[in-house]
């Protein structure tokens, strides 16, 4: 299956499926059709049998800018600023929670709201020479997108709170520095860097991936002895997979 549309470009290559954002004469600033499009590319995304996604970007020197302002004047009451809010934080949390791990190839500087769904991706990697800046605040307004809530769980409480507060621009050292990115590259190889990292899961067992990233995931949220537990049940569940014990004979093999 494919699927297209006037702001999101999507391939498949080896079940790595690539999103790329296609809005970037307006630096991929979201407004309520590009929501729209978001939402109907999970309902397919959520179907899809791929082994992990990548996200980037067609904008050359900015990743996503946040939300489109002619769009945002236009949400003039509290009930207006509300839906906004709940309908990104439903699609960010849907990208959140897909099964297979979702890479983000900043390619552009992420600002604002931008900031806010790169963090929505499991992994992500970061042109060199980037920045990353939350600056809800220089708007007069919080984070509305997940922003706060993910930034904190990322880089720790008093990191976030100093990024919020003072609206300062991290590069992608710095931004490596604290965990924010987690590989930097140069622009030319940005994005075959982060193809080449989930090429490398394209031979293993699809349920494997999605336990491995299901018990990541929840460890993040849950007590020690209810990780265990999940822990002991996706271990016992994938050592019926298949892959273990052929892998086994083939580590003994090699010893004799």
């Amino acid at each position: 299956m494919s699927f297209n549309s006037e702001f999101i470009l999507f391939e498949k290559d080896n079940d790595i499926g690539i999103l790329t954002l296609n809005r970037a004469n307006k630096h991929n600033a979201i407004n309520k059709e590009y929501m729209n499009e978001l939402s109907n590319f999970l309902d397919f995304a959520e179907k899809e049998p791929l082994k992990a996604l990548v996200a980037t970007s067609s904008g050359k020197n900015v990743f996503a800018a946040g939300g489109d302002i002619e769009y945002f004047l236009k949400l003039t009451s509290k009930k207006d600023a509300f839906s906004m809010a709940l309908q990104m934080h439903n699609i960010l949390s849907r990208f959140e929670d897909l099964e297979y791990p979702t890479v983000c190839a900043i390619n552009g500087s992420a600002i604002g709201g931008g900031a806010e769904i790169i963090l929505a991706f499991d992994i992500r990697f970061a042109r060199s020479n980037i920045f990353i800046q939350f600056k809800e605040k220089e708007m007069g307004v919080t984070t509305g997108w997940g922003g706060t809530y993910r930034l904190v769980n990322i880089v720790g409480y008093s990191k976030a709170l100093k990024m919020l507060l003072s609206a300062e621009k991290i590069d992608a050292k710095q931004a490596k520095d604290i965990g924010l990115v987690d590989d930097i590259y140069e622009e030319s190889v940005l994005l075959d860097k982060t193809l080449e990292f989930c090429y490398n899961l394209k031979d293993d067992d699809v349920k494997l991936i999605k336990y491995i990233k299901r018990l990541a995931k929840e460890s993040q949220f849950i007590n020690r002895d209810e990780g265990m537990q999940l822990e002991r049940v996706l271990f016992s569940d994938s050592w019926m997979f298949g892959k273990r014990e052929k892998q086994m004979k083939k580590f003994i093999s090699k010893r004799v």
